[in-house]
């Protein structure tokens, strides 16, 4: 199983835990051996909403490039799969995939961009509140992209910050600048990496459709 620096296992982990799967985190999918070819999100827009306008919380807009391994080449065609928590702090208030969540494929130039709302950390608040990204394309094998996280939350671990602080330009602790109509702007810039990755079970839903 690919390794990976930064604490999102942990906020999986967590998550296995609260869907009350935790018995299923040993067992892992193989998409991240191989391109993704027949796989939700190829006929995807670079651009789109995760949530609907009428979601209860505070209205967010993320914009990013994903760049090739080399940290300076613009992906075209990387589908971005992103799925986060809701106002509640919770993916969904039954067993099943997160509600929201979306696919964007990004444009020639790499990128992407999304309206949503700022998601709420767990109802038990051990963790920053965040948001998970998983990337995958036909040259591209599935693989974790860095958890967007934001700067400011109280919740934030020393780790969490120095690990950011290792990723350079790639950082995923974002600040985010509020603007008119009260809505949060932030970039979230994602460099994939030339391996894939594992997924449990209940965090193929990307995968799955």
């Amino acid at each position: 199983m690919t390794t990976y620096t930064w604490t999102a296992p942990t906020r999986r982990g967590f998550l296995l835990a609260s869907a009350g799967l935790a018995g299923l985190g040993a067992v892992f999918a193989t998409d991240g051996a191989r391109a993704c070819d027949e796989h939700p999100g190829t006929g995807a827009p670079s651009e789109g909403r995760i949530a609907g306008p009428d979601e209860p919380g505070e209205p967010m807009e993320i914009e990013g490039t994903v760049y090739r391994p080399d940290g300076v080449t613009p992906a075209a065609g990387v589908v971005l799969y992103a799925y986060h928590t809701g106002a509640d702090g919770l993916y969904a208030a039954t067993p099943g995939p997160p509600r929201l969540r979306a696919w964007f494929r990004t444009d020639p130039r790499g990128r992407y961009a999304y309206r949503t709302i700022r998601p709420a950390a767990y109802p038990e608040r051990r963790f920053a509140a965040h948001v998970h990204t998983q990337l995958w394309s036909d040259t591209v094998p599935a693989q974790w992209g860095t958890d967007l996280l934001f700067a400011g939350d109280p919740l934030l671990s020393a780790r969490e910050r120095r690990e950011s602080e290792a990723l350079a330009r790639f950082a995923n602790i974002r600040p985010l600048v509020r603007g008119a109509g009260g809505v949060w702007r932030g970039v979230h810039d994602l460099r994939l990496k030339t391996t894939g990755d594992h997924f449990e079970d209940n965090t193929r839903h990307g995968l799955q459709g």
